[in-house]
């Protein structure tokens, strides 16, 4: 059973049609919401990248004389409870976030290609005891096993990552798998198979490539994943520390104050939500762009639906 928390469902097989990309890239494009949501994903990397030269105050340096300031011309986003430029903080944080986000997409990822490649590529013995044990970790939400690994080994931001990746390798090594089997079938195979290719360049240079589609747009969504992740680890006190900016971590330390400055938790949860957004819209591009026929099967049977008469 697929775990229905923060990652995707991989429940079905994934239809593989290879991965070219100059036409996956053809393909993203034309499509204007996925172009907005590129962009978008971009503009967030660059600015999380580029906050440290930017001219923004201390984000750990307190004034409790100016403590829950509203919004104005020296703090365009107001001060938390401590005094701290919340503008400061909501970019500094953005950081943290990035980092997390690509960290554990990296780890799962690496674990799950080379768990799913194994699986896929061996025989039944070594398929069915990386399988089983991918069902032993799905059987787990996410953010529960997440809080399991952080309550064992201490919050902080680098073990923030570990725990997210930790839970988060079986849909990689799922969707992995699935690509593998069903190219290794298809006629470019089973012709370098009877040229002689080895089993090693076989995987290498024509199954590899062409099982990618899938892994890249299932990563782009868990990057929205694992970042939400990290908020609600940091807003129950096991992901980033104080006084180090993180954005569930300021939503917590600002639950008490909504009512005197609301501004402190809704800005934080709107950067968490559209920063997901970004990132699942780009995940859903990318899956529609590596899977044409799927596309154009939903397209055909909404014609369909449209004109019951042919």
């Amino acid at each position: 059973m697929d775990n229905p928390g923060l990652y995707p469902s991989a429940a079905e097989p994934v239809a593989v049609t290879g991965f070219s990309p100059a036409y996956v890239w053809l393909r993203l494009s034309g499509n204007r919401a996925v172009t907005a949501a590129g962009l978008a994903a971009l503009a967030f990397v660059l600015l999380a990248l580029l906050v440290p030269v930017l001219p923004l105050q201390d984000p750990l340096a307190t004034n409790y004389d100016a403590s829950l300031s509203a919004p104005a011309a020296g703090h365009l986003l107001g001060t938390d409870l401590h005094g701290r430029d919340e503008l400061s903080r909501v970019l500094w944080a953005s950081r943290t976030s990035l980092m997390v986000g690509v960290m554990a997409t990296a780890l799962a990822v690496a674990a799950g290609v080379a768990a799913g490649g194994a699986a896929g590529y061996s025989g039944r013995f070594m398929d069915a005891a990386i399988m089983r044990t991918a069902d032993v970790f799905l059987s787990f939400p996410v953010i529960i096993g997440a809080i399991a690994v952080m309550v064992i080994f201490g919050p902080g931001r680098n073990n923030v990552f570990i725990a997210i990746a930790f839970f988060g390798w079986p849909i990689f090594a799922r969707v992995c798998r699935s690509s593998v089997l069903s190219v290794r079938e298809r006629g470019f195979v089973k012709a370098a198979q009877g040229l002689g290719a080895s089993r090693s360049r076989i995987f290498f240079k024509h199954v590899g490539p062409n099982s990618v589609g899938p892994l890249v747009s299932y990563a782009s969504m868990m990057v929205a994943g694992a970042i939400m992740a990290e908020a609600g680890l940091s807003f129950i006190n096991l992901g980033v520390q104080p006084p180090y900016p993180s954005w569930g971590l300021m939503m917590s330390e600002a639950m008490g104050e909504f009512e005197q400055a609301p501004w402190l938790v809704i800005v934080p949860g709107a950067a968490i939500t559209l920063t997901a957004l970004i990132f699942i819209l780009l995940g859903a591009g990318v899956t529609t762009a590596a899977n044409p026929h799927r596309a154009d099967s939903r397209q055909a049977h909404r014609r369909k639906s449209d004109c019951p008469g042919l």
